[in-house]
């Protein structure tokens, strides 16, 4: 009886989740690592290319990855692949905002009651198996309307599936904000909104502060 206290002790709850969360890292290690140990020199962009993309995105804002890849290529000679433009625009240009057009709180203020906010993120089982989870949220009374899972990878009927779980035998909303996520970028996912009903609102992309759950 003793021996089985001291392996309840042992096995608390907080060592569980440690050895769960070192076994989701292990996991994606073997899934994603190269196999080989990289070569030693520079690592990623310079400095002055990240400036020069930056600068380029700040006087053309509507200039896409491709199109800035394809000016620096012409400018200064240097191929770089558009990933790495938005990953450096993801992590580097913050746009400045000239103060048009209305604020969130104004767009809720005028979308009381009506403005869903839609979040995917994806999480590991206790046997390391992946699932996706909706969770889809009132954005003025911050209400959880409801959540969809899948297992695996997902598609456009997925996601449709997910969305319509979460908010069966709910009242339809007349806005959904969503973010840029390509998994929001399906026919399906667009077709069952309109079938619905629904519009959608985008976040502004690289500023996850725009779309309403992030004050969540």
């Amino acid at each position: 009886m003793k021996r089985r206290a001291k392996c309840v002790v042992i096995l608390k709850p907080s060592s569980f989740t440690r050895f769960h969360q070192a076994l989701v890292r292990c996991k994606y290690r073997w899934l994603y690592a190269s196999g080989r140990r990289s070569r030693p020199g520079p690592k990623g962009p310079s400095k002055e290319l990240i400036a020069a993309v930056v600068e380029m995105k700040r006087r053309n804002p509507r200039f896409g990855c491709r199109k800035i890849a394809e000016q620096i290529a012409h400018t200064f000679g240097i191929q770089i692949d558009k990933d790495i433009v938005r990953r450096i625009l993801e992590q580097h240009y913050r746009p400045e905002s000239d103060g048009d057009g209305i604020s969130w709180l104004t767009a809720i203020g005028h979308a009381k009651d009506s403005l869903w906010s839609v979040d995917l993120f994806r999480c590991e089982s206790i046997l390391l198996q992946s699932y996706w989870v909706m969770v889809v949220m009132d954005v003025f009374t911050r209400r959880l309307i409801g959540f969809g899972i899948e297992r695996g990878d997902v598609d456009g009927i997925a996601v449709c599936r997910m969305f319509n779980h979460a908010i069966s035998q709910k009242t339809l909303p007349k806005y959904v904000s969503t973010d840029n996520d390509p998994l929001f970028r399906f026919h399906r996912w667009l077709a069952n909104l309109h079938l619905l009903g629904i519009e959608e609102i985008k976040s502004v992309p690289f500023v996850p502060q725009s779309h309403p759950s992030w004050s969540a």
